[in-house]
């Protein structure tokens, strides 16, 4: 009932805030998006958001996006070396080719996104962060893109889904070049048994593309909820 009250408080103390909203469900359906409404300010759900030097607009309610993998993102443009091709599936509206482009001495990304207005925010920020010509986009589904556009091309592969990426790993797998390269999976997981489950997913995957995977580095992104977690795993392609 006092929601104009809060939302009004919000903007009044942070001069930088246009807009208040409020969540009114969870993250659901094909493109994961998070429904909100407005309840102060501004009649406008394009918010602008900034990291590690570059900018990003964001259609909320339209688009998932988490800043949570700011830390991620920054992490593995460290270890991008120079010249490598990069496949970002799930790109969202860009923030991981986008700072792979401005952070490490990559030669391209391929960015793979299935929502259309997820893709529309991709195209202007990487148009914002001056980085045409570092980064392809592809509209549509990683399961037909991958194999048609992206088959063997890649040095390294990003899939941060928030869920069911295990769903896409031969897919991510056979992006990458045949003298091999790296993927970073992220899985949600429970916490009594972080990486045994993940690994398996990985190991199977792998088979299944008659390769071999070797696990470089498993770590804990963040919780979730009380009994699960958000893992990641690297590994190599051999």
């Amino acid at each position: 009932k006092k929601e104009k009250i809060i939302g009004n408080a919000l903007i009044e103390l942070n001069k930088s805030i246009k807009t208040a909203c409020k969540k009114i469900a969870a993250h659901s359906g094909e493109f994961r998006a998070e429904p909100v409404k407005i309840i102060a300010g501004k009649k406008s759900l394009t918010a602008t958001y900034r990291e590690s030097s570059c900018v990003f607009k964001i259609s909320l309610g339209k688009v998932f996006f988490s800043p949570r993998l700011s830390t991620e993102r920054l992490r593995i443009a460290g270890q991008i070396k120079e010249g490598e091709i990069v496949g970002a599936l799930f790109a969202g509206v860009g923030p991981f080719p986008i700072v792979f482009a401005k952070k490490s001495p990559m030669k391209k990304a391929f960015a793979v996104e299935l929502n259309p207005a997820a893709v529309k925010n991709m195209i202007e920020n990487v148009k914002l962060n001056k980085v045409e010509s570092k980064i392809e986009i592809f509209e549509g589904d990683v399961r037909k893109i991958a194999p048609e556009k992206l088959n063997g091309k890649c040095d390294r592969v990003v899939m941060p889904l928030p869920k069911g990426g295990e769903h896409f790993l031969k897919e991510a797998i056979g992006c990458i070049k045949p003298a091999g390269g790296i993927v970073h999976f992220y899985d949600f997981v429970q916490k009594e048994d972080m990486f045994s489950k993940t690994v398996e997913k990985i190991k199977t995957a792998a088979a299944d593309r008659q390769r071999k995977a070797v696990i470089l580095r498993k770590k804990k992104v963040r919780d979730f909820s009380p009994t699960t977690v958000q893992v990641v795993v690297d590994f190599k392609i051999e």
